[in-house]
């Protein structure tokens, strides 16, 4: 039997009540501006880190070119990042109707990679980000060549197919 001064068993909404209540006002005031804080910083930052956005870019700005059967011939243009995601790494495919032999890819001037199985990879790529990027090729033989170019990442392709000619002149 217990005594008759025992008070009965606290609920446990009663025991967090008295908890918080043993805090000062002020600092009540401090924990509670904190926490609006720290849920309004996590409601606006979190989406950004589980962004699932586009992934997207497409080959800007190479024209129709002309070459010398034998002789290396450069071309020119830009792997534009038009979705919102990282593209690592971004890659440049190429395939074309013709015989040739791509020497090199140059990714803006800095990075020169090998052509390896209709592809060459290098860097990355941030949303909304253009680079320039350089392929090196030589041609077998004369008449009119298709390339056909397109951005990747990986061995994904992300853009949509860019067809160019190329006018390959005998030597």
């Amino acid at each position: 039997m217990g005594s008759a001064l025992q008070s009965p068993p606290r609920s446990r909404a009663s025991r967090l009540r008295a908890a918080v209540e043993r805090v000062p006002p002020r600092m009540r005031l401090v924990i509670g501006f904190l926490l609006l804080f720290g849920f309004a910083f996590a409601a606006a930052i979190a989406p950004l880190f589980m962004l699932k956005g586009t992934l997207r870019a497409e080959i800007a700005g190479m024209q129709s070119s002309t070459a010398v059967a034998g002789q290396a011939t450069t071309i020119d243009l830009g792997i534009d990042n038009v979705g919102d995601r990282l593209i690592s790494p971004v890659c440049l495919a190429a395939t074309f109707d013709a015989p040739v032999d791509v020497q090199h890819v140059t990714f803006q001037g800095l990075d020169t990679v090998q052509f390896h199985d209709g592809r060459a990879c290098g860097g990355e790529l941030s949303g909304g980000q253009t680079i320039a990027v350089t392929m090196t090729f030589v041609p077998h033989r004369a008449g009119t060549m298709h390339v056909r170019l397109v951005a990747a990442q990986g061995t994904r392709e992300i853009g949509p197919v860019v067809t160019r000619d190329v006018e390959v002149a005998a030597r």
